[in-house]
Formats: C-alpha cells, structure tokens, sequence
C-alpha cells in the first residue's frame, strides 16, 4: 500500500513538473513548433500510467511466471494501442502530425521510464 501512495504521488509530481514545461513551450515557441494537443497530453500519459500499473500490481503478489507473462502482454498491448492513436492523429490532421508525434515520443520515453524504475522498485524490500 506504501508503495502504491508513493508512487501516485511521484507520478502526479512528473505530470504536473511536465505539464509546466508542456504549457511553457506551448506559449513561448512559435505556433508551427507545437501541437495544440500538447497541454492535454501528460494527463493522457499520467492516466495510461496509472491504469498499467494498477495491472502490473494485480499480477505481483502471484509467481514470477506469470507477472512476467502479464507485463509483457501489457506493455505489448500499451504499445500498440499507441501506435494506432499516433497513426490516427497522423491521417487525421498531417498539418500537425510531425509536432504530435515528436511530442507524443518524447512524453511516451518519459513516462515508460518513469514507469519502468516504477516495475523494478517493486522487488525492493519494503522498509
């Protein structure tokens, strides 16, 4: 339970320190540099984190089989579904595709790192 506050709370922390940046960018550099997406995307982030790993936390407690298992198909599945709403977004609006995509990378590297060192805090003993 410790670990599940601590980490909400470190994930609120990196969406709103990103956010931050995100709106600053979106007002200081020139309007063909930025997606008008870009505010919106942390929170979609911060959202997608926290649902993976309320999934990965269901399958810990269980044998490393299937945790492995379970992560592999849930980060395959995650990666997927992301490819289809970056190639949507990109035949659906190609005046904006390359801020989006660059941005949507850039926010997707963040966040599985954040989640990742997330996955192998999990093995740590508690204190």
């Amino acid at each position: 339970m410790k670990n599940e506050k601590s980490f909400i709370i470190r994930l609120f922390a990196i969406t709103f320190f990103i956010e931050i940046i995100a709106i600053g960018w979106t007002v200081a550099m020139p309007k063909e540099w930025v997606t008008p997406t870009l505010p919106f995307l942390p929170p979609f982030f911060m959202a997608v984190t926290f649902m993976i790993h309320k999934a990965f936390m269901g399958s810990f407690g269980r044998n490393i089989r299937q945790f492995t298992t379970r992560f592999m198909l849930i980060t395959t599945v995650k990666l997927l579904s992301l490819l289809t709403i970056m190639t949507a977004y990109a035949f659906l609006k190609p005046y904006d595709s390359l801020q989006f995509l660059l941005s949507f990378f850039i926010l997707y590297l963040f966040y599985s790192i954040f989640e990742l060192i997330a996955v192998l805090n999990l093995n740590k003993p508690q204190e």
